[in-house]
């Protein structure tokens, strides 16, 4: 046993969003003609994430998402958010130069935008996915083979926004030790430790978890943008800094009488031998303890 926490988890893939198309006008099916990214590809302003049904879909994250098409002249807190985002002179306006921005987003998809290549140009609300805003960068997580057939409520894309985290049950006397904004190590079973920080701390949930743990309250853990870490994956959290082991037995194999607390151990003539011993803490089932007489291997008593 250690003196410090350690609390299993697992990782978490970052929130998730996902990007629906609309089947495009004069045509009857949603039918992907192609993929511009893969798996893990990051997305930033403006990227294509491939087509439907021959039109492009390409991704922002907006401040105020759009909510219709924007043709020249239109005015808008939309127009404003697409502005930003696209990198230009931010006139609330749809002027020349957002108009020419969208024009070079099409030419380097290689598809003729809405309303032709001069005057006609406009913004297509069908063709640009608006994503909420996120601190760190989106990360394709899906995207179907070119040819898939989309079913009317299924996805074009689903995208990992912000970054991965760690999801754990803490007991009460485990979250009274945790704080938000402190730092902790995560490592998988025979790997490197990586930092990562307490981002939040929830309510007490009376329900124990399916994988056993009991009531407590949920801890959010955010890891680096970097991390190296695949959602699923089984993880140790260490809250506070790691101290070395100390020796344990099953609290059940503890003892009690006049003399003192103490264990049976079986010696090599398989006769019980009373061991003193000093208790330093309990947990989940075992009891840290001091004893000269007792070694690691040693075996001792449990049932009565």
């Amino acid at each position: 046993m250690t003196d410090d926490v350690r609390i299993q988890g697992e990782v978490v893939g970052s929130d998730s969003y996902q990007v629906h198309a609309q089947l495009p006008e004069g045509t009857h099916r949603a039918v992907v003609t192609d993929t511009a990214v893969e798996h893990g590809t990051p997305l930033t302003n403006g990227t294509l994430l491939g087509a439907v049904s021959d039109r492009p879909i390409f991704v922002f994250s907006l401040e105020i998402p759009l909510f219709r098409d924007l043709k020249a002249k239109d005015k808008g807190s939309d127009v404003i958010s697409l502005q930003k985002a696209l990198g230009v002179s931010i006139t609330g306006i749809v002027d020349w130069q957002t108009l020419e921005a969208v024009r070079s987003l099409y030419a380097k998809a290689e598809i003729i935008p809405p309303g032709g290549w001069w005057e006609g140009t406009y913004v297509r609300l069908s063709e640009f996915a608006s994503l909420p805003p996120t601190d760190g960068t989106p990360v394709v997580r899906t995207i179907p083979a070119v040819g898939s057939l989309l079913e009317p409520d299924a996805p074009f894309a689903e995208l990992s926004l912000g970054s991965s985290f760690v999801s754990l049950r803490a007991s009460v006397r485990e979250s009274d030790q945790i704080t938000v904004g402190d730092g902790v190590s995560v490592q998988v079973p025979g790997g490197v430790m990586e930092p990562a920080v307490i981002a939040a701390v929830g309510e007490f949930q009376s329900q124990g978890t399916a994988a056993g743990r009991p009531p407590g309250k949920d801890i959010r853990i955010e890891l680096p943008q970097e991390t190296k870490l695949a959602a699923g994956q089984l993880v140790s959290v260490l809250f506070g800094s790691a101290t070395e082991p100390v020796t344990a037995v099953p609290t059940l194999a503890i003892r009690s009488d006049v003399d003192g607390e103490y264990v049976l151990r079986r010696d090599a003539k398989e006769e019980k031998e009373r061991i003193p011993i000093v208790v330093l803490r309990n947990a989940n089932g075992w009891t840290a303890l001091e004893s000269d007489e007792l070694s690691l291997g040693d075996e001792v008593l449990v049932s009565p």
